[in-house]
């Protein structure tokens, strides 16, 4: 079979030419087609790329071309055959390499050539299986290769063969074939039969569907056909292709693609090295490598990329440095790295502007208040929970700010697997953290108590808490306070459409991952200042995992109840307490007042300062500084 581009393009043009007015001849090619698979997809398959591509002359590509099977597709293309049908096969693929269409043109094959087959396909929505207006859809790119058929071979439409959209199946009208295609559910083909079941995107399907959906197909057929890209190092893609079985498991790695590992190198003693510089070399630029390509180094090892101890091309590297591109979703779509789908949600931008900022508290101790009144005192202790940044004055008070305290509240039952219930502060002026406290022993009810305390301490400060879980106690408690600075956020009443107002911060998915984004945004622009040692530890806890923020320490636990969710802890009152910052935006004159204590001591600033206020005491005998204002300008 020709496999350049024109030559192909010309055979194919005299195939169907000589078909056209010989019946003999195009029965030859239908057997042609059915006994070789390689045949029938270089001869008479075709692919949609809707992507611009060019040739190494530098010419653009249509949309429609020839599908030519590069050299290391052929054997993969061999053994599927070999095994489609009497055997599981799981195929691990870089993206892009073509995967996707090889099954469905397999789906193809065996509907044109086989008599009575039933194949399904599945994918992790209906939309995703069968959507006729959407490219991507498996029987788009289904019904859209049997139309660039020959009618002789393909056939006509309502005549030999029938396209319903309703219950997305195609039907051979002349072998009694179908392909019937559903979304991941429980009960995926149940009761039924089938040659084959392609399962496309396997990683991709949600948590808990990918598994019912494999378990309810290994009793309807001796062959599941699964393509995905690793997405995770969990769910029932990353078990099938890790445990031991006797599935036949392929590899599509970019590597192997002879259009992206043109100029294929490794890294040694910091200079590119062609792993094939007869072969495959280096190409001029890279060697040795220009300004161009040194800048282009530097990127990428500013936005995290590790460029020794891998295989690279200057394809590879152009994805790597396109907007967008982070080293986690390059090690997922194209390294085929499990490990590395997963990474951490507070990157090294946050830790590096976080570590700078850490500081070991000012004093220690633990805040009482009056049973009644709460009314409270601060004492200091060794080992106290509660952590100071700030200096007490005489009063052993906090200076005077605005602040804003956020609580995130656990059941308060102790022992090793109950999380914390942590009070985080903020001064709104100069955005520093300015106290933690952290305890797993107390109730919600007592911990509501401990937080409008600390919130009367810091000058009245708007208090913020989560209120779903356990933080429905702490909220009637709260309640029952009076404190009177808390935050409300509007809900629906129940009755009807009327808005009101209910005490409390309440989470989910999304607003969780917003809070952390802005804690993360925060402490990496500079515009908040973490002083605890132990937040910022906390933050390395966190990843990513299948599109959902997972905290490792509570994906580990015991407990089948928080399994998977995130602790209540440092991190969530943080994001609390800046979600409460947000809610009470500092005022002009407030931040005026701060950009003035800002001004370093001794600058002209200063002195122009200075000598203003001068002037304005000559009017007013009265010095209005406290003593706090006078220790801040020593």
């Amino acid at each position: 079979m020709p496999r350049d581009l024109g030559r192909n393009l010309r055979y194919r043009i005299e195939l169907r030419k000589r078909a056209q007015g010989d019946a003999g001849f195009r029965r030859a090619m239908l057997t042609a087609c059915k006994h070789d698979i390689l045949f029938f997809f270089a001869a008479w398959c075709w692919l949609y790329e809707p992507r611009p591509r060019k040739t190494e002359d530098g010419i653009t590509l249509p949309n429609i071309i020839p599908f030519i099977p590069w050299e290391h597709q052929i054997p993969i293309i061999r053994e599927i055959d070999e095994h489609l049908g009497f055997r599981d096969i799981g195929m691990e693929k870089s993206r892009g390499e073509g995967a996707s269409w090889m099954a469905v043109l397999f789906s193809l094959h065996r509907w044109l050539f086989r008599q009575m087959s039933a194949i399904g396909l599945v994918s992790r929505t209906e939309n995703a299986v069968d959507n006729p207006d959407d490219p991507d859809s498996l029987f788009w790119k289904l019904t859209w290769e049997v139309e660039q058929l020959p009618k002789w071979m393909g056939g006509v439409k309502d005549k030999d063969f029938k396209r319903t959209l309703s219950d997305h199946t195609l039907k051979n009208l002349r072998n009694g074939s179908t392909i019937t295609g559903y979304a991941a559910t429980g009960d995926v083909a149940s009761g039924g039969r089938k040659l084959f079941f392609l399962a496309d995107e396997l990683a991709k399907f949600p948590r808990g569907p990918d598994r019912e959906a494999m378990a309810s197909t290994q009793h309807v057929t001796e062959s599941r056909f699964v393509v995905s890209t690793p997405k995770g190092s969990e769910g029932a893609y990353y078990e099938l292709m890790h445990e031991p079985s006797n599935m036949v498991k392929l590899v599509l790695d970019w590597q192997m693609n002879p259009t992206r590992n043109r100029g294929l190198y490794t890294f040694v003693d910091g200079v590119p090295v062609a792993v094939d510089p007869v072969n495959n070399p280096l190409p001029d630029n890279y060697n040795p490598p220009t300004k161009k390509i040194l800048d282009l180094f530097s990127r990428l090892r500013r936005k995290g990329f590790v460029l020794e101890r891998r295989k690279r091309s200057p394809w590879y590297d152009r994805e790597c440095d396109r907007p967008g591109a982070t080293p986690q979703n390059i090690a997922q779509e194209l390294d085929r790295d499990y490990g590395g789908s997963a990474y951490r949600f507070f990157g090294d931008e946050f830790f590096h502007a976080a570590e700078k900022t850490v500081l070991q508290p000012v004093s220690r101790g633990v805040v009482t208040y009056h049973p009644e009144t709460l009314e409270p005192e601060f004492q200091t202790t060794r080992d106290g929970p509660v952590q100071l940044w700030c200096n007490l004055d005489v009063q052993n008070s906090p200076p005077e700010s605005t602040y804003v305290v956020g609580a995130d509240i656990s059941s308060g039952l102790g022992g090793s697997y109950t999380s914390n219930s942590v009070v985080e502060v903020v001064d709104v002026l100069t955005m520093e953290q300015v106290m933690e406290y952290a305890i797993n022993t107390v109730s919600p009810t007592e911990f509501a108590e401990h937080c409008v305390a600390i919130a009367k301490w810091f000058h009245d400060a708007y208090l913020i808490w989560e209120a779903n879980g356990p933080g429905a106690a702490f909220t009637n408690r709260a309640k029952a306070l009076s404190y009177p600075n808390v935050y409300y956020r509007s809900v629906l009443w129940r009755r009807g459409s009327k808005k009101t107002k209910e005490m409390g911060w309440w989470s989910d998915t999304r607003t969780r991952q917003a809070l952390f984004g802005e804690v993360r945004r925060r402490v990496a622009a500079g515009t908040l200042k973490l002083r605890s040692d132990s937040l910022v530890k906390e933050c390395q806890q966190y990843q990513v995992v299948a599109d959902q923020i997972i905290h490792t320490g509570a994906a580990k636990t015991l407990d089948d109840s928080s399994r998977g969710q995130a602790h209540g802890d440092r991190v969530i009152a943080m994001g609390v307490c800046l979600h409460g910052v947000a809610d009470r935006p500092l005022t002009k004159v407030k931040a005026d007042e701060v950009r003035r204590t800002k001004i370093p001591y001794g600058s002209m600033a200063w002195r122009q300062q200075e000598y203003e206020e001068s002037l304005r005491a000559k009017d007013d005998p009265w010095d209005a500084r406290s003593n706090w204002d006078l220790a801040l300008r020593r």
